[in-house]
C-alpha cells in the first residue's frame, strides 16, 4: 500500500524516527570522514622527514659512488700492473736465456775453475789460449746517456752460444740497454743482436776486442726493442762466495795473455711501466730527466705512482 494513502496519525508517528535515523547516519559519516582526515594525517611526511630522506638518500649514492670508483681503479691498477709485468717478466726471461749460453775463449788448462771466480779480476794460473781469445762479457758505457752525465742506464754485452746455425762454432753477441727515444718521449730496453759465423772468428786474427760486442752500427747488428717504458736499468756483479762488486765498466777476457775471470752471477733490475701510465707522462714531459731524477716534481706525481721494479738475478755458467 502507498505510504501516502496511510492516515496522517500513522505518518505523523513516524516521522520522528526517520529524522532520528536521518541523523544517526548524518554522524556516521561525519566520524567515519574525520577518521579518514586523521589517518590521512598520519600517513603523510612532514618537510623535515623528506628533507631528512633525502638526505640518507644522498649519503647512500655517494658511499656507493664512493666504493664504485675506488672498485674501478682498483681494477685499473691491476690492469696496468699487469701489462707491466707481462713485458718486463718477457723481457727478463730472454735476458736468462741468452746468457745462460755464455760462452768463453777456451783455455788449457782452464784458468776458470782455479782460483774462485770473480769478476775483472786477472787470473794466475799460466794458460795456453785453443780457440781465437775474444772478449765474451762487458759490462760498459757504449753512448752517452742524456738524462744525466753519470750515465745511470747501464749496458750489458756478451758473447752467446748460436743455436740457430748448424755450425758448432758460431756465436753471437748479444746485448740490453736503455735508450731514450726523442720522438715517443719514453726510454726502452733494447736488445742488440750480431750474430758471427766461425770464419768471422778466425778471421779477427790474434785476438777479437771487446768493441765487437757492441758495434751498434755493425751491417749485421739488430737493435730491436724488448720492451717499451723501461728505465733505470742497473747491473750488480757477484762472486762465487755472493761478494758484490761495484766495478764499472767490467770487461771479462780483455786480453790473450791475461784472462779476465767472469762473475759467478749477476743481478738485473729496472723500472717499468704499463703503456697506459706511460701515455698520461708523454703528454706532459718530454724530459728524460723526469725518468731518471726520483726528487722531480713529474716523476713524484705521474711515474712513481705507476712504476714497478723488477729484478732477476741470473747464475752463469
Amino acid at each position: 500500500m502507498n505510504p501516502n494513502n496511510r492516515p496522517l496519525i500513522t505518518r505523523l508517528r513516524s516521522a520522528p524516527a526517520w529524522r532520528a535515523d536521518h541523523r544517526s547516519r548524518n554522524r556516521r559519516s561525519r566520524a567515519a570522514f574525520t577518521l579518514a582526515k586523521q589517518r590521512e594525517r598520519v600517513s603523510a611526511f612532514t618537510l623535515v622527514e623528506l628533507l631528512i630522506a633525502t638526505g640518507i638518500t644522498v649519503a647512500m649514492v655517494l658511499m656507493l659512488g664512493l666504493m664504485l670508483g675506488s672498485l674501478m681503479s682498483s681494477a685499473s691498477h691491476a690492469t696496468e700492473r699487469v701489462d707491466a709485468f707481462r713485458d718486463a717478466r718477457a723481457a727478463l726471461q730472454m735476458i736468462e736465456r741468452d746468457l745462460r749460453n755464455l760462452v768463453r775463449t777456451q783455455w788449457n788448462p782452464d784458468p776458470f775453475t782455479n782460483p774462485t771466480p770473480a769478476p775483472c779480476v786477472p787470473s794466475g794460473v799460466a794458460t795456453t789460449g785453443v780457440t781465437v781469445p775474444a772478449a765474451y762479457f762487458a759490462l760498459k758505457d757504449i753512448y752517452g746517456d742524456p738524462s744525466t752525465a753519470s750515465n745511470r742506464n747501464q749496458q750489458l754485452y756478451a758473447l752467446v752460444a748460436a743455436k740457430t746455425t748448424a755450425s758448432s762454432g758460431d756465436v753471437c753477441a748479444v746485448g740490453y740497454y736503455c735508450r731514450w727515444d726523442d720522438q715517443l718521449h719514453a726510454y726502452s730496453l733494447h736488445r742488440f743482436f750480431r750474430s758471427f759465423s766461425l770464419a768471422d772468428m778466425q778471421g779477427w786474427g790474434s785476438y777479437a776486442a771487446d768493441t765487437a760486442l757492441y758495434d751498434l752500427n755493425a751491417p749485421n747488428a739488430t737493435n730491436d726493442v724488448l720492451a717499451a717504458y723501461v728505465w733505470d736499468l742497473q747491473i750488480s756483479l757477484y762472486d762465487a762466495a755472493g761478494n758484490r762488486y761495484t766495478t764499472y765498466p767490467c770487461v771479462c777476457d780483455q786480453s790473450a795473455s791475461a784472462a779476465r775471470l767472469l762473475p759467478a752471477a749477476l743481478e738485473i733490475s729496472f723500472n717499468a711501466m704499463s703503456p697506459q701510465a706511460a701515455r698520461t707522462v708523454m703528454s706532459v714531459s718530454s724530459s728524460p730527466n723526469d725518468w731518471m731524477d726520483t726528487t722531480t716534481q713529474n716523476y713524484q706525481r705521474l711515474i712513481a705512482p705507476h712504476a714497478y721494479q723488477f729484478r732477476s738475478r741470473i747464475n752463469l755458467p
